[in-house]
């Protein structure tokens, strides 16, 4: 195997990625929230 030639696994995303993640995570914390209002309404 010759020295000069290496490969390099990246596994960051970047800024993109993380932005995609927090906002499917907030979306679904949104829709959470939605639904839990519902069934507390349910219940009152």
């Amino acid at each position: 195997m010759d020295s000069k030639t290496k490969t390099v696994f990246r596994y960051d995303s970047g800024a993109r990625g993380f932005n995609k993640a927090a906002f499917l995570l907030l979306a679904l914390a949104s829709v959470l929230g939605i639904f839990g209002y519902f069934w507390i309404i349910s219940f009152i």
